[in-house]
């Protein structure tokens, strides 16, 4: 009775769908202030998208009459779903995460790539022609990043014996130091990082939702409710995906002890996940968008390539 309370807890509280909503929303609202200061504006407050969610929320929620409406309905709550297991999987405050398995690494790109069907699935549903034109740069796209992402993740897996395992990769970090800092896996990293702005449709790699030539792509029809749980999903992603990153070559959570004053491992993994998330935003505010061939001719050959020399002097070595 106790361990299913755990779980419960786990799940709605930390680090579930509570912890991961509020994070996720802050660093969105973040994200919002730094690129208005970059765009030499004052920018929203940084609790904006807190109170642009919650507006969402109390007004109507629509489905067009040219919808699939079982699909375009059932899209929120999949992707909602999808992130809050990552949450569940990531080693977020020990080595230890809520839930574990032995090939947790395979899981989480699985879970990962679900939000991205939903949004295939979103614009295909709606009946909009934004929405299907932006759905289909999706899936070009996801066939570009997603071949990086996994190459790098593989050649961390690589390096600690071919597991699998997140608990073993933050552990083998706390012996022999981050993965980044060593030469074999800088590649890998620079590849991850590259890839997870076009995960995140971030510029340079927001083609799918290009607000000047498709209004929102796949989303163009959302509204309400569902919007607002799609915009908590994408935040709690832009949360999850740094976090992924943050576990596989930052080191993970480390607890530190400052003045006889003990810091949890949450505290190292929140401070270095924000650098993440800082650094996204810095990139898609000096960059421009560039076309879904050009994303995708580049995705196959520069973080690719990268990830791959990462996997080879690993395997070697």
């Amino acid at each position: 009775m106790i361990e299913e309370l755990g779980y419960v807890l786990a799940f709605f509280v930390f680090p579930g769908i509570l912890f991961a909503s509020a994070v996720g929303l802050l660093f969105a609202g973040i994200d919002r202030k730094l690129t208005g200061h970059m765009q030499h504006r004052i920018g929203p407050p940084i609790w904006q998208e807190f109170l642009d969610v919650g507006k969402l929320f109390g007004k109507e929620d629509i489905t067009p009459a040219a919808a699939n409406s079982f699909v375009f309905n059932c899209v929120p709550l999949l992707c909602f779903g999808a992130v809050m297991a990552v949450m569940l999987l990531l080693p977020i405050n020990s080595s230890q995460p809520v839930l574990t398995s032995v090939a947790d690494l395979i899981v989480i790109i699985y879970l990962l790539n679900i939000p991205a069907v939903c949004m295939m699935l979103a614009g295909y549903a709606s009946g909009c022609p934004f929405g299907t034109t932006g759905s289909s740069r999706y899936v070009v796209q996801l066939f570009g990043y997603e071949l990086a992402f996994i190459i790098a993740a593989l050649a961390v897996a690589a390096k600690v014996g071919w597991s699998l395992s997140l608990s073993s990769i933050v552990s083998y970090q706390a012996q022999n130091g981050w993965m980044v800092s060593q030469i074999a896996l800088i590649p890998a990293a620079i590849a991850i990082l590259i890839a997870a702005q076009g995960k995140l449709l971030r510029v340079p790699f927001d083609i799918p939702e290009a607000e000047s030539e498709i209004v929102h792509g796949s989303l163009t029809e959302y509204s309400g409710p569902k919007l607002a749980i799609l915009r908590i999903a994408y935040n709690i992603e832009l949360f999850v995906v740094a976090a992924v990153i943050v576990v596989l070559f930052f080191g993970g959570p480390v607890p530190h002890t400052i003045g006889g004053i003990y810091i949890p491992g949450v505290v190292s993994f929140l401070i270095k996940c924000f650098g993440i998330v800082v650094l996204s935003t810095v990139i898609r505010n000096i960059a421009a968008r560039l076309r879904i061939d050009q994303a995708l001719k580049f995705f196959w050959t520069f973080p690719t390539l990268l990830a791959a020399i990462s996997l080879f002097l690993v395997a070697v070595t």
